[in-house]
């Protein structure tokens, strides 16, 4: 791309001015294509049983349905942040158009629900 014609405020080497309103219209529209296609992105995984049994897997893991019962505070921070990864999850899912995808993420977690496939354990 050349950036010969590219007025001053547009070219690709000047720094991000909030006061410009181009900057701001520009980084908002990125900001905005960025959500739209990590939501079609996680459409496409909880829209898929196996997409859904890995993320069900990753919020059973967090704890995020689960309730903290620690005395130690640092424990109790640890169990915390790892709790906010299943509820971006949770939420993310539950963002879309579709309740059935969140419906069937919380009762695949819950239950514990694999994909019908038996795991080798003769390896």
């Amino acid at each position: 791309m050349s950036t010969e014609n590219t007025p001053p405020d547009t070219h690709p080497d000047t720094p991000y001015d909030a006061g410009n309103q181009r900057h701001v219209e520009r980084k908002e529209k990125a900001a905005r294509t960025r959500r739209a296609r990590l939501a079609e992105a996680v459409r496409w995984i909880a829209g898929d049983a196996r997409g859904r049994l890995y993320l069900a897997d990753l919020v059973r893991e967090s704890g995020a349905l689960e309730r903290v019962v620690a005395t130690d505070p640092d424990t109790v921070m640890f169990l915390d942040g790892q709790r906010s990864i299943g509820f971006k999850v949770l939420n993310d899912v539950r963002s879309l158009d579709d309740a059935k995808p969140f419906t069937a993420l919380v009762t695949g977690a819950l239950s514990g629900e694999t994909d019908a496939t038996p795991d080798r354990t003769d390896l």
